[in-house]
């Protein structure tokens, strides 16, 4: 089962995230909050970079950024060389969860195309 969907809204053509399941609504969060092509190739390679093991998260987001949040409140979002982690701060409505890393970096490339397209 896909994680989320890219959806064309029919009324205004908006292009979307949208989550298979209410426990992924944090990636849901997360990839909406990254929609312009700029900001998604730049997360990629952050990522890739995070992937390859050149450097850590730390050295690669939190110099810039602080935290990743996600939605402002809902949630943050971390990384190693291996996984991707979704962190909630309202776990009754948007658990947490953890996903491969490699995986995250397909769907924004996918999220980027779609985009795109």
């Amino acid at each position: 089962m896909k994680k989320v969907e890219f959806k064309i809204l029919p009324k205004y053509g908006d292009r979307v995230v949208t989550a298979n399941h209410d426990k992924y609504v944090l990636l849901m969060y997360y990839m909406s909050e990254r929609n312009d092509i700029p900001t998604i190739t730049r997360i990629i390679s952050e990522l890739e970079i995070v992937k390859s093991g050149e450097k850590t998260f730390e050295e690669v987001f939190t110099d810039i950024y602080g935290t990743i949040p996600i939605s402002w409140i809902a949630g943050e979002f971390e990384c190693d060389k291996d996984n991707a982690y979704f962190i909630s701060n309202n776990p009754d409505n948007e658990p947490s969860f953890e996903m491969p890393l490699q995986e995250l970096i397909n769907l924004m490339q996918e999220w980027k195309a779609f985009l795109e397209g």
